[in-house]
């Protein structure tokens, strides 16, 4: 392979960190869900403190460019300083709804979750209209088998549904479809991802203040989670959500939009084995079909030959 090649599949590689601290970061989410079923609003109050978390890297990103004397460089215009405060923003309105049809629905988790993951399609229709972004025929096959496999995995964990958790899990996935491809926007008008990202975090940290304001006002206290040390993880959580970020960014940067957000969407296979080896939870064999069917096509995007920009 030349060293072009590689470096036209160095996205693959953010896709696969960005698939693992998503994953990490549902694990722990799911985690606090399953410890906290006397709170019927647990999965709202996990993500406002999420949003806590992704703003404090937030704030250690901007002291950062503070002390080098870097600044917030990175933008060819100022206006495109509005791309990773837009993305920020969907990104922070489609967790809240993703863990509000959670609450609304704890049974339909398998159809919500596959109906999220699939914002890939969203990402590859608008990158495909907007951009142009074309794909071969190893990825396109590639792209529909990780598609696929995400399926399985998310229906291997249940069946139930109801009209309105589903719907709300469809305006969740397009939010987080637009946040990917405002990242790729992003990147294709030169922004740099580091510093895309930290404004991203600062600005989904700034929603987590909003919405702590608010919540101060009704109830004039900290959300709690019980068990205590609950919210600890959530701020953990909101941590390495950020960081998926930062990879997501520069996978869909360097690489192809859809099949990038498809890869990084497959975090239900980490999520899987981390609730099967931490949590003693048994994979049915749809799920176990549904992980090998998106490795695979994550192999075959491994291997597909790629256009040259």
């Amino acid at each position: 392979m030349t060293a072009p090649e590689k470096r036209r599949r160095s996205w693959l590689f953010f896709a696969l960190a960005a698939l693992f601290f998503f994953g990490v970061t549902n694990f722990i989410l799911g985690f606090i869900s399953e410890k906290s079923t006397a709170d019927p609003a647990a999965n709202v109050k996990s993500a406002l403190i999420l949003w806590l978390g992704a703003g404090l890297l937030g704030l250690g990103g901007a002291a950062y460019f503070k002390i080098s004397a870097r600044g917030f460089s990175g933008f060819p215009r100022n206006k495109f300083f509005l791309f990773p405060v837009a993305a920020g923003f969907t990104l922070a309105l489609g967790m809240l709804l993703l863990k509000i049809s959670l609450s609304a629905n704890p049974l339909a988790k398998g159809p919500i979750v596959a109906i999220t993951s699939s914002n890939a399609l969203i990402v590859a229709f608008l990158a495909w209209v907007f951009l142009r972004e074309k794909l071969t025929t190893g990825q396109w096959a590639g792209f529909v088998i990780i598609l696929i496999g995400i399926v399985l995995v998310s229906l291997g964990g249940g069946s139930g549904s109801r009209f309105g958790a589903v719907g709300i899990a469809v305006l969740a996935m397009v939010l987080f479809g637009l946040t990917n491809f405002i990242l790729k926007l992003a990147g294709e008008h030169g922004c740099n991802s580091v510093t895309a990202a930290v404004v991203l975090w600062l600005t989904v940290g700034g929603c987590g203040l909003l919405a702590l304001a608010w919540h101060w006002l009704q109830k004039s206290r900290f959300p709690e989670l019980r068990p205590a040390g609950l919210a600890w993880l959530a701020l953990l959580a909101g941590g390495f959500m950020a960081l998926g970020m930062l990879c997501i960014k520069k996978a869909v940067t360097s690489g192809p939009a859809g099949p990038a957000a498809a890869v990084s969407g497959s975090n239900a296979i980490l999520v899987s084995l981390l609730d099967f080896w931490l949590l003693g939870h048994w994979l049915p064999a749809l799920k176990l079909a549904g992980m090998l069917t998106a490795v695979a096509g994550i192999g075959v995007l491994a291997m597909a030959r790629t256009l040259k920009k």
